[in-house]
């Protein structure tokens, strides 16, 4: 998530996000947004893609030294991150019809509930 929000900041605002940008456009704005609007985009997502890159980092850290050390209270504190974040920031896309994050967030979920489930009986 480190790498992909790191990505995903330097090319907001690009010929290159736009294609996933306007997936998430179509929700609000069917006919595309307009300079100011696609303004404040570049902004928010640019925003919202530095703090996915801190929680990735934050997470990569934790799961190198809960493999390292077998510390429960790690495997439960990015269980919880997970627990948290996937209903706020999927139920807010339904809600707002942009499902394709939704789907993004579904992808990334079970990517990474995967080891987690795996290694729940090395942790416990």
């Amino acid at each position: 998530m480190a790498v992909t929000g790191t990505v995903l900041v330097l090319v907001v605002g690009t010929p290159l996000f736009q294609i996933f940008g306007r997936l998430l456009d179509r929700g609000f704005w069917p006919a595309g947004p307009d300079t100011a609007t696609r303004s404040f985009q570049s902004w928010a997502y640019g925003v919202t893609f530095a703090v996915m890159t801190g929680w990735g980092l934050s997470l990569a850290i934790l799961i190198a030294n809960a493999f390292a050390s077998k510390q429960a209270r790690v495997w439960w504190s990015i269980t919880a991150s997970l627990a948290l974040w996937y209903p706020l920031d999927t139920g807010r896309s339904i809600l707002h019809r942009v499902y394709a994050n939704a789907a993004l967030n579904t992808a990334l979920l079970v990517v990474m509930a995967i080891p987690l489930t795996g290694t729940f009986g090395e942790f416990h």
